[in-house]
């Protein structure tokens, strides 16, 4: 009878103990849950992501017909999902947990050695890129007295793989540029693979947490194309300035990988002629330089360079020379475009993902006398607007 006693006695302590646990647990949980919908109230939404570089979803518009199809619901998740109170943090410690574990590619992006971000190379389509240089080539014969170059860089994949992770295999795009520079025959082609190859500190070329290459990596370009041209430019023409060391890009934004800091230099004519106004032509805002001090305050610092990217800028320098120039380009050239100054009396630059003017109208304002194509291997092999604006 004892033992019976003492046996109900020890199921009813451990049914209370349980029962005292689950209390908890479920007090716990609704405090959390509570807490969260507190905080998502009390926080204001964001309009942009700063670590990820991008905008947020803002609540969307309740109808009877987005709750009826479910878009509603839907929007309301990306919404959440968005707008969740300590995402970043939650993001950045998610990542953290992840790499413990050994995995090496968050989001697109390869986390390699000694801090290096990659991002995933543009896998060669010979299709395409036949239909660029014919597009290309067709521009060229058009207008055969323009002297002509083209700086095609390659991207950290193909100069630094021996820092991708650890067994990582990367196609070799070495064919394509040769490819690429056979059917670009009569340009001037500045060999920044080879160049770059050759440089003895070829992780400085490209920045560990951004897809960009550095200004240092621009700069040798510059010097192949001023041999190209014959521009007579000479390293002790130009100073270099860091303008900041807290850089982190695009990749670690994409990746929420913040183990890394890069700086940021640029590279600037001593010469009196390197001096020009900047027009923004779509806005009509005007300046004199070529960098924006002011994005060094927000997240994508790249943009000090040109302030971002746009449709056309108009750039007339006080350079004592008749020389003109055209410049089709991507974001690589935003750096490189300083360095320029002191040789053309105007630079008219293009970026062709942005650009919806005529090209023809543009010609025939400005009797240019040399035209410069600047692209990285990832742009050029994904391009789907260049020949349209060659072409318009």
């Amino acid at each position: 009878m004892t033992n019976n006693t003492g046996k109900n006695e020890n199921a009813i302590r451990k049914k209370k103990r349980i029962t005292a646990v689950c209390a908890v647990t479920s007090a716990v949980f609704f405090v959390i849950v509570f807490g969260i919908l507190v905080l998502a109230i009390a926080t204001p939404d964001k309009e942009k992501s700063e670590s990820e570089n991008r905008v947020l979803k803002k609540f969307p518009a309740f109808s009877i017909s987005a709750v009826t199809d479910g878009s509603f619901m839907k929007n309301f998740e990306t919404y959440f999902n968005d707008q969740f109170p300590l995402r970043d943090k939650l993001i950045a410690f998610k990542t953290k947990f992840e790499r413990s574990l050994g995995k090496t590619e968050e989001n697109g992006v390869y986390i390699g050695k000694d801090n290096f971000l990659f991002e995933a190379p543009t896998k060669p389509d010979e299709e395409k890129i036949k239909e660029l240089t014919d597009a290309i080539t067709a521009f060229s014969q058009k207008n055969k007295k323009l002297k002509k170059a083209f700086i095609l860089s390659p991207n950290a994949t193909d100069i630094i793989p021996e820092k991708l992770p650890k067994g990582l295999k990367i196609e070799d795009r070495s064919e394509n540029f040769k490819t690429i520079q056979k059917s670009l025959s009569n340009f001037s082609w500045v060999d920044c693979k080879a160049s770059f190859e050759k440089y003895d500190k070829k992780d400085t070329l490209f920045y560990r947490t951004d897809h960009h290459w550095t200004t240092r990596g621009a700069y040798l370009a510059f010097k192949g194309l001023s041999d190209e041209w014959k521009l007579g430019a000479k390293g002790k023409d130009y100073s270099f300035f860091t303008v900041s060391d807290s850089f982190q890009g695009t990749l670690s934004s994409s990746s929420a990988v913040g183990d890394a800091t890069d700086k940021i230099e640029i590279c600037v004519p001593k010469k009196e002629a390197g001096k020009y106004t900047v027009l923004y032509e779509s806005s009509g805002r005007k300046t004199a330089t070529l960098f924006e001090e002011e994005k060094l305050n927000q997240k994508n610092q790249y943009e000090v360079f040109l302030g971002g990217n746009y449709d056309k800028v108009v750039i007339t320098t006080t350079a004592e020379t008749t020389a003109t120039l055209l410049v089709f380009k991507d974001s690589y050239a935003n750096c490189l475009l300083p360095m320029l100054t002191p040789y053309f009396s105007k630079i008219v630059v293009i970026d062709p993902r942005y650009f919806s003017d005529s090209l023809k109208g543009i010609m025939g304002e400005t009797q240019f006398t040399h035209v410069l194509f600047v692209y990285n291997m990832d742009t050029f092999l994904g391009d789907s607007s260049l020949a349209a604006a060659l072409e318009s």
